[in-house]
């Protein structure tokens, strides 16, 4: 059986870092060798590739600046020449709420392999990043979109956001000191999702040069390339990543939903799973199965909140479905996979 194509992303997600390590000295002739990648690639803002192509280049980054914290570095680069169709399209809103909203909207276009969601509370707004899946999280592209996200909403307002705090999924490097000088706010590392937490009045700041007439051509184009990236993947993973996407929005799981989220009709995604041999509902289940084994796993949060991410109203539901699954309890899963260490 052939495996499924990976996730990809546009090219411009790496254009940044790309246009650092030339600034750094090194040459093209041999970023090319290296990374497969060449200056005529990154020139077709259109072009697309596989995002095992992004850790390669950020695994070059580091072995030849010999930094480590080098996403940090590269994520303050503001460079409009180099800004993507989404980035372009959004920047032409009228308040950043709408900018994050847009962006949002066509993240997979950026990244098919992340999301990017943003939440609003009473007081504070988290402006959140989500790998899909384990194998894509890569952290120096994780601290290159952290603080990308903030600058350019610095640049976009002429403001300078204040963020309460830092959320990254990952644990805390040595580099922490550059941390703290890019990220003017509590830093929280090990969390379950990456993310921005700032003052939700923020969102109602202008930005100084949106165009509704730019909004809505780059806007139309986003929407063909959005279609394009749908259509060119498989269809499996891209159910099961609006799948991982709405986990815990256990409402939001239905094949309406996803079918409206993939830019077709119910009838046509329901012919297309039925062509792979598989149903909604029994990728629902695949993908809560391999999701709570990787939190059980990891022994971050505990059991009764592993079931209210994947949707389930209540422990005893969610470890009923879990031994349906595995044929043994949660408890009995975690405890062995790490010799009876416990969070219950």
């Amino acid at each position: 059986m052939a495996s499924s194509p990976s996730p990809s992303i546009s090219i411009s997600t790496i254009s940044d870092v790309y246009h650092v390590l030339l600034d750094r000295g090194m040459s093209e002739q041999e970023l090319a060798q290296q990374s497969g990648i060449s200056r005529k690639d990154i020139e077709n803002l259109d072009a697309r590739i596989p995002i095992s192509k992004l850790n390669k280049i950020w695994d070059i980054a580091k072995d030849y600046t010999q930094q480590a914290e080098i996403g940090l570095y590269v994520g303050e680069e503001i460079d409009p020449a180099r800004f993507s169709v989404v980035a372009q399209a959004s920047f032409q809103c009228e308040t950043l709420r709408d900018v994050l909203q847009v962006y949002a909207r066509f993240f997979s276009i950026v990244n098919e392999a992340a999301c990017l969601t943003l939440k609003e509370g009473d007081e504070w707004a988290t402006l959140e990043f989500k790998s899909l899946s384990p194998d894509c999280y890569c952290i120096s592209e994780m601290e290159r979109m952290v603080v990308t996200a903030l600058a350019r909403c610095d640049y976009l307002t002429g403001r300078r956001i204040k963020v309460q705090c830092f959320n990254f999924q990952h644990a805390q490097p040595e580099y922490i000191a550059k941390y703290q000088e890019v990220c003017k706010g509590e830093l929280k590392f090990s969390q379950e999702q990456t993310g921005i937490v700032f003052k939700k009045s923020a969102l109602d700041l202008k930005v100084k040069h949106g165009n509704p007439y730019l909004l809505s051509v780059l806007t139309s184009y986003a929407e063909k390339l959005l279609r394009k990236v749908a259509s060119s993947s498989d269809i499996k993973d891209k159910v099961r990543r609006f799948i991982r996407r709405h986990l815990a929005e256990d409402a939001e799981l239905d094949v309406e939903r996803a079918a409206k989220a993939l830019n077709m009709s119910r009838h046509t995604l329901y012919r297309k799973l039925k062509k792979e041999q598989v149903s909604f509902q029994s990728l629902v289940e695949e993908v809560r199965q391999r999701e709570a084994e990787r939190y059980l796993k990891e022994n971050k949060v505990s059991i009764s909140e592993v079931a209210f991410l994947l949707g389930f109203s209540e422990l005893s539901a969610f470890s009923r479905a879990f031994k349906r699954w595995t044929g043994e309890s949660p408890a009995k899963f975690r405890a062995k996979s790490f010799n009876g260490v416990r969070l219950d």
